[in-house]
């Protein structure tokens, strides 16, 4: 092996030994245990399946550098949104300020483009407002 082989894994390596460290400190991974082992394993699970959505969620709107946990968590729990029922269609008005609205649309529209190219047989709704548009169409308008 070169430096250069020998660098790459112990990059590898400490990627993953950062997942671990988030998993344990900011997520509660480490030392939790009930009675049954079933319990614990379904505990362990639905962390991980949330763990793994907001990883998903947040790599579309920060594409280009992880964010972890007690950093992104305070960046989303500042954005109000809420449901809207009208008939059978939902739609989620979300209330942003400053940069995030561009940051959001531009996150949005990414994974648009990922799930229309990835899963084409779901039905989708094509977003109006592309990245320099001020406002999308909501859904059935």
């Amino acid at each position: 092996m070169n430096g250069w082989q020998i660098q790459a894994l112990y990059r590898q390596r400490a990627d993953t030994e950062n997942v671990l460290d988030e998993l344990k400190n900011q997520w509660g991974f480490s030392g939790f245990r009930a009675k049954s082992r079933a319990t614990t394993e379904l505990a362990a699970r639905l962390l991980l399946t949330v763990y793994n959505l907001w990883t998903f969620f947040v790599r579309f709107i920060v594409p280009h550098q992880h964010t972890e946990a007690k950093r992104g968590r305070r960046w989303f729990l500042l954005i109000a949104a809420r449901l809207v029922q009208s008939g059978r269609q939902k739609e989620v008005q979300v209330s942003i300020s400053g940069g995030w609205a561009q940051q959001l649309r531009d996150g949005y529209l990414r994974l648009h483009e990922w799930i229309r190219t990835t899963a084409p047989q779901l039905k989708y709704i094509v977003p109006a407002g592309g990245p320099g548009m001020p406002n999308s169409t909501p859904a059935g308008a």
